[in-house]
């Protein structure tokens, strides 16, 4: 019976080790040398996002307005980032920036996230960032995003909460220089 327990004990642990892996992962580049401060813009492209890949994100009905959403959106990106992060600061005025974070959602969907405290709308988004000097174009870093959960009291607030949690990872990888 102990066996039996020990074996279902490991198993479980390794399951979740396997979850507990990063969403966003560092693919080419290093933040390294962001770690002692600098400013960035953002923008964020949903030009050729997908909802559920299979259709064009504007053409589902609850994001059919998402380019109204998206200076909200990214309020609270630059909000987020800025709050979890030490030197590097991010910035809605372009002049002052030295480098700018691309963004780029190709996929969204949704769910109902019924195991929540927060509410009922669960949203994942796939995609990239890009982390680009300004004066020369250069790609420092570049991330994917290959799945990034999070959620909200409607789609509105769960698409803020998405690109919140993009943010505050990002400024923790700075933070860490790694």
């Amino acid at each position: 019976m102990k066996k039996y327990l020990l074996t279902a004990l490991l198993a479980v642990v390794g399951c979740l080790a396997v979850m507990a892996g990063d969403d966003i992962k560092l693919t080419e580049g290093s933040v390294a040398s962001l770690k002692d401060g600098g400013v960035a813009s953002l923008v964020i492209d949903v030009a050729d996002a997908k909802y559920d890949n299979k259709m064009p994100l504007r053409e589902d009905g609850r994001f059919a307005n998402v380019d109204e959403q998206l200076p909200e959106c990214s309020s609270e990106f630059i909000r987020e980032f800025n709050k979890n992060s030490k030197n590097f600061l991010m910035t809605a005025d372009e002049s002052e920036a030295q480098y700018q974070f691309v963004v780029t959602i190709t996929n969204l969907d949704t769910y109902v996230n019924v195991m929540s405290f927060k509410g009922g709308v669960g949203i994942k988004l796939w995609g990239s960032v890009s982390i680009k000097k300004k004066s020369t174009g250069e790609t420092v870093a570049f991330f994917t995003i290959d799945e990034e959960n999070n959620s909200g009291f409607n789609y509105s607030l769960a698409l803020e909460e998405g690109f919140e949690g993009i943010a505050k990872y990002l400024a923790k990888r700075i933070k860490k220089g790694k």
